[in-house]
Formats: C-alpha cells, structure tokens, sequence
C-alpha cells in the first residue's frame, strides 16, 4: 500500500469519528430541543466516536504487531465491518430517540454482531501470524470484542427500563462490559506500546511480561463484576472491579517506570495520563459506590457522578489523546511534514489540557448551576478544538505533501 492510499484509507476511515464529535458538540449546543439528551450524549461518544476510533486502531496496531501487510480484501472486509457498525449505531439511536424500541433491539444486534466479526477476524490473524514480540497483546482486543456484544444486549434490555433490582444490576453490567471491558481492555492493550512510542523512548524491561500477566486479571475482573451485578451481589461486584483496578495499576507499572525517564510534554501524553488518572479515581468511586449503597436503586442514582469522569475524563481524552499523536503519523510526507502536521494539533496544548481536567474536577463540586454550566461550556470548547485543529492539520499534511511531489 502506497502512502497516497494509506492516508486515503485512514481519512476514510477516521471520517465516522469526526462526525460523530461534531454531533456531540452540535446537541450539547441545542440540548433542551433534543429528547434523551443524556443518554445521547454519552452514546454519540462512546458507542460512535470511541468505538469506531477502535475498530481503526485496534486493526492498525494488530497489523503492525503481528506484522502483517493490509491487502485490498482486508481493506474492504473492515469497511464491511465498520458500516456495520454504524449503521446498527445510528439504528440504536433511533429507536432511542423515537421510542421505538424494536429500532434498539435490533440496532444493538447488528453492533454486536460487527464487534464479534472484528474479534474473530484478529483471532484468525493471531492463529496465522509469525512470532511476534508483542504479538499477544493483540489477545486484548479479542477478549474486549467478546464483551461489547453482551453489553450491547444489556443496553437493548435497559431500553425497556425494567424495574429495580434488575435496573440497577443490568446498569452495572452493561458499564462493565462496554467501559471496562470493551473499552478498557482495548487501551490497556494498546498502550504497552503505544505511550512509550508517544514519548519517544525505549519500551520498559518485562514490559510484554507484564502485557501478558494483566490480561487474565483484568478479563477475569470483568466476567466477576458482570457476573455478582447479575446475580445481585453488590460484594462481589466490588469486589470485581478492585481486582480491575489492580490489573490496571499492575499494567501500567511498566509505562509509570518509562513517563520518570522521558516525561510527558505535549497535549498527546498528558491527555492519555489524565485518561488513566480518571479510570482509576473512577473505579475506586464505583466502589464506594457499590459497597456504601443498600439497594440497587441507589447504586443507580449515585453512578450519575461517574458517568462524565468515565466518559469525558477516560474515554475522550484516550482517544483525543492517541489520535493526535497518530494521526500525523499515518499522513506522513516526511519528517519535516510530520513535525508542522503535530505542531497544527498540538496548538494550545498545555491550555486544552489543563482546561478540560480542572474544569471536569470541578464539575464534581456542589457547586451553583450557573457555575457549572460555565465550566461546563469551558470544558466543552476545550474538547471541540480538536477538530477544527485535526482540519487544520490535514489540510497542511494533504498540501504540503503535494508540494513536496
């Protein structure tokens, strides 16, 4: 594959991600006309931007860890799979927003069947790959691909707002399987290699050791926690999700040891280190959540203060984060092109970042609604840049790169 066709492919590719930002940004504008505003919201990030930004990435680095070459065929399956996914999203948010609940039902089937298509092609690649030094850490995106169609089916369950218990327990799971499962375990697996090429430097001693001893602790976690919200063990959810939060510290140890040699110094490292910052205050908050709360009712209405650290805090910023970084990269033209297209994203780097994490603590507070709506608004603009930046930035790749030739 030439450059020309590789940047095509990931502007292609990433298109899905963009929009579905602007999206965002453009209802958090006119919310009071929008029904089911909230869950619109966190839906537009998670399941559209974030989890195509997966299906691209989690493909990306499968291909560079096992070493394989993208043929035109593989190309056109993962196009196959993407408009799956897609088109079963935007099916989930119908029928969300018009009330038609088979519209969600069946939406949530198609997602889930694209999440499963995209784990069995990695699993086949896996069985046919030659060794690789970090070629099982592409494990973590099969097992994370087992988890979305489950929590998709929960997703479709919770549209139908069954009563307490059941409510809260599905709630639970459903965050498990797509936050901590599909989500987490696909950053936690990305990363290994990813941050240390981030900073520029070497991969830390054992790293890949590390890689492989995290995994089962943090996929047993998952089927632990799903499993004691299902069966209405509040312990035993809590119990699940510290076992997550001791894969998750016991999996960045190696990435901590390589952040003291070469520290983080653009808006890329430090909005991937304020994502994991925020998974792991929010999973000591989940469980205080789980173990302080009687029933599952007030499990559900305490989870409202975890749904913008979890989201806005990890979710966004991991992906606005690793996406900044990579995005030059696969345009390429060279390294004086690569430097001026990081140097357009990077624009108000240290203001972006230190905006969106003081203005989500502070968000936390009791504070008047005024106040948080301002902080709110600040917040919000400080994400948005991102993409008249990620504009900015491909057009000066895309011209540059015509004068060069």
């Amino acid at each position: 594959m030439t450059l020309r066709d590789r940047t095509t492919w990931h502007l292609g590719a990433n298109a899905p991600v963009a929009a579905y930002l602007a999206s965002l940004v453009a209802i958090s504008v006119v919310n009071r006309y929008v029904p089911e505003t909230h869950w619109l919201l966190v839906h537009l990030l998670l399941l559209g931007a974030v989890t195509n930004a997966i299906f691209v990435w989690s493909s990306h680095f499968a291909d560079a860890l096992l070493r394989r070459r993208a043929t035109v065929g593989s190309r056109r399956w993962q196009v196959a799979k993407i408009a799956a996914l897609n088109i079963g999203g935007l099916t989930v948010v119908a029928g969300m927003v018009s009330g038609v609940w088979i519209l969600t039902l069946v939406g949530s089937v198609v997602v889930g069947a694209a999440a499963a298509a995209h784990g069995i092609t990695l699993a086949l690649q896996v069985r046919t790959a030659l060794a690789s030094r970090f070629g099982a850490t592409v494990r973590y995106y099969i097992y994370a691909s087992l988890t979305l169609p489950i929590g998709a089916g929960l997703g479709a369950a919770l549209a139908r707002d069954p009563v307490e218990p059941w409510h809260g327990r599905f709630v639970i799971a459903h965050i498990t399987l797509n936050l901590l499962g599909w989500v987490g375990l696909t950053v936690m697996g990305t990363l290994v290699t990813l941050w240390p090429t981030m900073l520029r430097t070497r991969i830390a001693e054992g790293a890949e050791r590390v890689a492989r001893q995290a995994l089962p602790v943090l996929a047993g976690s998952v089927v632990v926690t799903v499993t004691g919200a299902l069966c209405g063990l509040q312990v035993l959810t809590a119990g699940g999700v510290v076992a997550y939060l001791g894969g998750v510290l016991w999996a960045v140890a190696p990435m901590a040891r390589v952040a003291r040699v070469k520290a983080p110094s653009a808006y890329a490292t430090w909005s991937v280190m304020a994502a994991v910052i925020w998974l792991v205050g929010s999973l000591l908050g989940l469980v205080a959540v789980l173990l302080s709360s009687p029933t599952w009712a007030l499990v559900t209405d305490r989870l409202g203060l975890l749904v913008t650290p979890l989201a806005a805090g990890f979710a966004a910023q991991v992906v606005l984060g690793a996406m900044t970084f990579l995005v030059p990269v696969v345009l390429g033209g060279g390294p004086a092109i690569v430097r001026g297209t990081q140097s357009r994203l990077e624009r108000g780097n240290a203001a972006r970042a230190l905006l969106i994490n003081v203005g989500l603590v502070v968000s936390l507070l009791p504070l008047p609604n005024p106040v948080r709506v301002l902080v709110s608004v600040l917040v919000l603009g400080a994400f948005a840049a991102f993409l008249p930046l990620l504009a900015t930035a491909v057009r000066y790749a895309v011209s540059a790169r015509r004068t060069a030739r």
